[in-house]
């Protein structure tokens, strides 16, 4: 039966396919089989024409997703790291090595992810040693697979490590971090930090990263800045709060302005509107205050919205 043209790039179908091609992916990468380089080029490019044909789709399929697999991770932080590329000016070169990098950087260590998220307590000795090994393996593995652009391998030995030297494997501080090991940081904490786990709510959009915000480190403050501007001050498929108190969704971000398109899918007193609203944020009377979450589950079809 043929694919409907309309789902060919939906992000809120295509996304969730790429995770067994994913892993087929990893199963040749680890046994070296000599065509996973095509199979690492196929992949990238199904992500890349999915983000380039319905972006702000993809960043909501993103924030929307009850995808339970681990491996959706790399997939969805492959389509932040796509964009970030475009916004940065990141030559072509680079942009695909860090596309690698973030596709790959856990290979070794993704099947402890699942009991890792589903952990409320502290990691044992044992399971802490093999969380910092897996960086250095999955460098290893790699370059054995035939991967030897030093870029990928460096940002995934490095994507462990934090700016302030609180990282692993080796404690690097931020000066000695190379700029792709911060992305695919920043594409990994992000898409981990607004999941649901079961220790710990999502964290809002806006709060994910934070912690790596360093005035005093303008390199680290530019790789932010265009990593908020590729998904949008309030990215497509995050709630915020309007003036006139209703709760949207927001539907598309704009290209020279920070204040995003949305629709009202709660009145002020969160009882839901038969069907979402278009609301116009530069009018004052319905500006983002903020982020917020829905108060209930909305009874739209919330990837209809992003058609």
């Amino acid at each position: 039966m043929n694919q409907p043209a309309g789902d060919k790039y939906d992000p809120f179908i295509q996304l969730d396919k790429q995770i067994p091609v994913l892993s087929d992916l990893y199963t040749a990468i680890k046994s070296r089989h000599e065509k996973c380089q095509e199979m690492m080029q196929n992949l990238m490019g199904t992500l890349f024409r999915i983000a380039d044909t319905r972006p702000d789709a993809a960043i909501a399929a993103i924030h929307l997703s009850k995808q339970q697999s681990p491996l959706k991770q790399p997939i969805y932080g492959a389509i932040l790291a796509h964009l970030f590329s475009e916004q940065h000016g990141l030559d072509e070169k680079r942009q695909t090595a860090l596309i690698q990098a973030v596709l790959c950087c856990n290979i070794t260590f993704y099947e402890f992810q699942v009991l890792l998220n589903s952990m409320d307590g502290k990691l044992t000795d044992a399971q802490r040693a093999k969380m910092q090994k897996h960086p250095l393996q999955g460098a290893q593995l790699m370059e054995a697979a035939g991967f030897i652009d030093p870029n990928v391998t460096k940002a995934i030995r490095q994507h462990h490590e934090r700016p302030d030297g609180s990282g692993y494997p080796n404690h690097l501080l931020a000066k000695d971090i190379s700029e792709l090991a911060l992305v695919v940081s920043m594409c990994e904490v992000y898409t981990a930090r607004i999941d649901n786990r079961a220790y710990r709510k999502p964290v809002l959009a806006r709060e994910a990263l934070a912690h790596l915000n360093n005035d005093e480190d303008p390199r680290l403050k530019g790789l932010l800045l265009s990593f908020a501007k590729a998904i949008g001050v309030y990215p497509p498929g995050t709630w915020v709060k309007l003036a006139s108190n209703e709760t949207a969704i927001v539907t598309k971000r704009q290209k020279n302005s920070p204040v995003p398109i949305v629709k009202a899918l709660f009145d002020p007193s969160n009882v839901p509107y038969m069907g979402p609203l278009t609301r116009d944020c530069t009018d004052p009377n319905f500006k983002v205050t903020g982020a917020t979450f829905p108060p209930s589950r909305p009874s739209v079809d919330l990837p209809a919205l992003f058609e």
